[in-house]
């Protein structure tokens, strides 16, 4: 075999699915010449060695006792390169096919530039902006080091550092590209003596842009191709503040290459910037708890000043106390949010805000029997009380609805059910039809599946979902049927026309995952998830234990008696006009019940007659498949449901599949959950 002319090095660690992802690009490229790949492992610990020998034997592959560091690292790696140029690649990207082509042929014909870089996309199809830049003097980086740039983004002055004010969409020489993605003949990296091994992370790209111009070659910035690139996956599990490394390679690169005057003073500039960007990175890792509370504490306040003129026009408990209310009823409501979690775990859960009012509410009437002073009025307290359990829960479901409209980013909260967030599979070979069953047997995602889109339509009538549009029409396609995530096969894509498909919806607010091949996780930014099959395996049902085995008995009964007695002229109508008829259905251990329903074209009157059977408790308002008895028993380990996860979507379920599903149901229920299914059915439906 001939050598290589293009030898990749890229440095990993802990991004064992984003790497397979970026190798997998590598190996699509449409470059005709020879490509070796140089892994470093930087000592990872989720497998990634072991994932590289078992899936890619070919892969040079170096591994590290330790985390040596990015510079240090690829200098590893180009010692063991063979190539004529050398592209130095992060592990979490994805090459255009005619990235490497492009930049190698661009070095052929361009003699005077040293180094080049792609256009670098964001995860969300944005430009990323550090794939252009200045070099980090004084004038330079001192804005962007307060963050005058983000005050005054349109202004050349502010926007230096990332060349923002230039056209992405031109090829421009500049001072410095992304060290994410570079590329360089061999002899010139040799010449240079490779990255400085004194920067760590961060700073080594300047550095070696820095002494590539100094030879009097250019850089640039390459606009003809373009990559995407999910930035900071490495950083996530490095065992140092990324932040600090950041700045401390600022000052490294300042005293080496800059007088030592003019050094000290971007030292001090620096020293301040940490400063203000650690007391920033602080508040912004709160903020969404501290804003929570604001909200809250505004809706308690709300509530009373609502309430109090229904027995004081003049406010006169508010007078009489200073203030103490509703102050001391806002306090009451935060500490018990704060109990349940509505402020760390579950910040934006609208089924614990529910919970968490009626017990303050609870905490409250105890208060005023303690402290008669503060018992001013009841009717005041229990009005309020109704009003606050109107509006905890509902800020949170408008947050919610907003998110999954792509208003604003997700939140650290588990996936709501109520809320999913409408996706479109693109492209439908096997692989995403693989896909597609893998993700509508899962309730967990935050997904709810619309269809499929390609550039071809054939066999669509084999499709698990619907066909919903073609590529060439994918904005109109997305916003017809409201779209906010799109879900990338690779099998049938190439990685352009990915990248293509993004740049032109990148104005939709939308979020964009890809899938590796033959792979149960969906990549995005900043999240890998998984979407295999569930294991049951030495799994403890949660359904079983005695405490939600009583609440969900206490709820069923509850809310079934109350819909019968509101319902009772309808089923007494639908009984006397003879629309009514007995049917036996199979219940849990192979046991059969008779239940009457009712002729109706809407799925939930039709149900209305079963809630006897909720009463007698051999149904459940949310449970497993009802299925007739005349069909093969379905082995069902819980009660039969009104609803329940398999009603959620507008798809039909195999028996194996409906098994799964219960299966999950019994494993995670609860009376959020409960409360979830029950509004997705009856309203998102």
């Amino acid at each position: 075999m001939s050598a290589p002319q293009v030898s990749v090095l890229i440095v990993s660690y802990n991004v064992k699915q984003f790497l397979d992802q970026t190798i997998l690009s590598i190996r699509r490229s449409d470059f005709s010449g020879n490509i070796e790949t140089v892994v470093v492992d930087n000592n990872s610990f989720d497998g990634t060695p072991e994932f590289i020998r078992d899936q890619y034997p070919d892969i040079k592959l170096i591994t590290n006792d330790e985390n040596r560091g990015f510079g240090k690292a690829v200098n590893q790696a180009a010692a063991a390169a063979r190539g004529d140029y050398l592209l130095i690649l992060n592990p979490d990207t994805v090459l255009q096919e005619n990235t490497i082509h492009t930049l190698q042929r661009y070095l052929d014909r361009n003699p005077h530039v040293g180094l080049a870089g792609p256009k670098i996309l964001n995860a969300d199809g944005t430009l990323q902006a550090a794939c252009k830049r200045s070099f980090p003097t004084l004038k330079v980086a001192a804005p962007k080091i307060l963050g005058l740039n983000k005050i005054f983004p349109r202004a050349r002055w502010a926007n230096k550092y990332n060349l923002s004010y230039l056209d992405p969409d031109t090829t421009h020489a500049v001072d410095a590209v992304s060290g994410s993605c570079m590329f360089l003949s061999t002899a010139l990296y040799q010449s240079l003596g490779g990255f400085d091994e004194r920067f760590f992370m961060f700073g080594e790209d300047l550095d070696i842009c820095y002494r590539v111009r100094q030879n009097g070659l250019q850089v640039v910035y390459l606009a003809e191709t373009q990559i995407i690139h999910y930035q900071g996956e490495s950083v996530k599990t490095a065992p140092f503040d990324s932040i600090n490394a950041f700045y401390n390679a600022m000052v490294l690169f300042a005293d080496k290459h800059f007088s030592a005057g003019y050094g000290v003073l971007v030292r001090v500039v620096i020293r301040l910037g940490i400063g203000v960007r650690k007391l920033l990175a602080l508040l912004g890792s709160r903020r969404s708890q501290m804003i929570s509370i604001a909200l809250d504490a505004m809706a308690v306040a709300a509530a009373f000043l609502l309430a109090i003129p229904l027995k004081f026009p003049d406010y006169e408990p508010l007078v009489v106390s200073r203030g103490l209310i509703p102050g001391i009823y806002i306090f009451f409501w935060i500490i018990v949010a704060g109990l349940f979690q509505l402020y760390s775990r579950y910040l934006l859960s609208y089924s614990r805000a529910i919970l968490a009012a009626l017990t303050g509410f609870l905490a409250a009437v105890a208060f005023t029997y303690f402290f008669k002073q503060y018992a001013f009025s009841r009717l005041v307290i229990l009005v309020a009380s109704l009003l606050i359990a109107f509006l905890l829960p509902g800020w949170r479901i408008l947050i919610n609805f907003l998110i999954a409209r792509g208003w604003f980013r997700p939140v650290n909260n588990k996936h709501s059910l109520l809320f999913a967030r409408r996706a479109l599979i693109i492209g439908t070979d096997n692989e995403g039809r693989r896909i597609a069953n893998r993700l509508r047997q899962r309730f967990d995602t935050g997904l709810e599946l619309v269809g499929f889109s390609d550039s071809r339509g054939e066999s669509v009538d084999s499709l698990p979902l619907p066909f919903v549009g073609s590529l060439t029409d994918i904005r109109a396609v997305i916003t017809k049927n409201k779209i906010n995530e799109l879900i990338f096969s690779s099998g049938r894509l190439t990685n352009k026309k990915i990248l293509d498909v993004m740049e032109e919806t990148r104005d939709l607010n939308l979020t964009y995952r890809m899938v590796p091949r033959e792979q149960d996780i969906l990549l995005g930014k900043a999240a890998v998830e998984e979407i295999g099959e569930f294991s049951f395996i030495n799994v403890e049902y949660s359904v079983f234990r005695r405490f939600h085995q009583l609440s969900k008995r206490l709820f069923d009964l509850t809310a079934s008696l109350v819909i019968m007695v509101l319902t009772s002229p309808l089923l007494v109508i639908y009984s006397l006009t003879g629309k009514m008829r007995s049917e036996q259905f199979w219940g849990p251990d192979g046991s059969q019940f008779r239940g009457r329903i009712i002729d109706s074209d809407n799925r939930f009157v039709g149900k209305l007659p079963l809630l006897w059977q909720v009463l007698r408790g051999r149904m459940s308002l949310v449970g497993a498949a009802l299925t007739p008895g005349d069909e093969p028993n379905p082995q069902l380990i819980y009660s039969p449901g009104i609803t329940g996860l398999h009603y959620l979507r507008k798809i039909q379920y195999s028996p194996d599949e409906r098994r799964l599903l219960e299966h999950y149901y019994v494993q995670h229920q609860t009376f959020t959950l409960d409360l979830e299914i029950l509004l997705k059915s009856f309203v998102g439906n």
